[in-house]
């Protein structure tokens, strides 16, 4: 940890030079980072991991269809959500891998002071996403969602003050189908429904300080005798943009997952991790 550190020191004397935004689906992106695991199933699975990531739209077109030129439409994103790679015992432990199909982005440059505006409005539809997570004893989880539709509040104090306060919201409705390595727990599937929250703050020379949550919490219509599963997780970070196309984050962060049924007990499983991740971003 003495490592993660002097790079976040030396990240916070170097200051930040365009507005950070992590929340930006119209930016491709690499990533490439650095994390200590722990609280994990096993032993095996703590210490030190590395992060790879990315994102990639095949297809981009102004909105005007949809009277509206500054918006975008993106077509075919492929979203490498995470892969966290262990030593050689365990090789890759954790993975995500998304899809969507079509996704629509309204951002407005332009905030007025004293009022929250909105920043920003996102819709994607069809989305599919596939993980596995030996650190948490997940065999496999899948989600294919109908859709996800979220907004981003924005407020100044005054129109030349560094500091800035950002607030989003998304939600998604779809279906899951989930696998503990626990065999009680096999084959479970059930609707979800998702809810995500961002809240930042931010100063436009020092970077940004969020908190990023998510919960795909799956239900059952009501029946008493159904078996589901939530997958939850929660980010603190501070990140840094170094011109147009780099950006270094210094995250702590919990991943849950938890199995519950009416006739044997709930299985929860958890794990965290404290990264240093570079983004490059096209």
């Amino acid at each position: 940890m003495n490592k993660f550190s002097l790079l976040l020191a030396a990240s916070l004397v170097i200051p930040s030079t365009v507005h950070a935004d992590n929340w930006d689906l119209g930016r491709d992106s690499l990533k490439i980072g650095i994390a200590d695991v722990d609280w994990t199933i096993s032993d095996k699975f703590h210490g030190t991991k590395l992060l790879l990531g990315g994102r990639y739209s095949f297809v981009r077109e102004p909105a005007t269809e949809y009277e509206q030129p500054d918006a975008e439409i993106l077509k075919y994103r492929v979203d490498l959500a995470q892969f966290q790679v262990g030593d050689s015992e365990t090789d890759l432990e954790y993975a995500v891998l998304g899809f969507t199909y079509w996704t629509y982005q309204h951002k407005k440059d332009e905030i007025k002071p004293r009022r929250f505006n909105t920043e920003r409005t996102q819709l994607e539809l069809l989305q599919v996403n596939a993980s596995f997570d030996d650190s948490l004893g997940v065999d496999y989880y899948y989600e294919l969602n109908a859709g996800r539709i979220g907004r981003f509040w924005a407020y100044k104090r005054s129109a030349d003050s560094a500091f800035r306060f950002t607030f989003g919201l998304s939600g998604s409705l779809g279906w899951a189908w989930a696998s503990s390595k626990d065999p009680r727990y096999a084959d479970v599937s059930n609707p979800t429904l998702g809810l995500w929250n961002v809240f930042i703050f931010e100063h436009m020379r020092w970077g940004q300080f969020y908190v990023d949550s998510r919960v795909i919490d799956g239900y059952t219509f009501g029946e008493p005798k159904s078996t589901k599963s939530r997958e939850a997780n929660v980010r603190f970070g501070i990140r840094r943009d170094f011109g147009e196309n780099l950006a270094l984050d210094f995250f702590g962060e919990k991943r849950s997952f938890h199995f519950a049924a009416f006739d044997i007990p709930d299985l929860y499983t958890k794990a965290r991790r404290i990264a240093l991740e570079l983004t490059y971003k096209f």
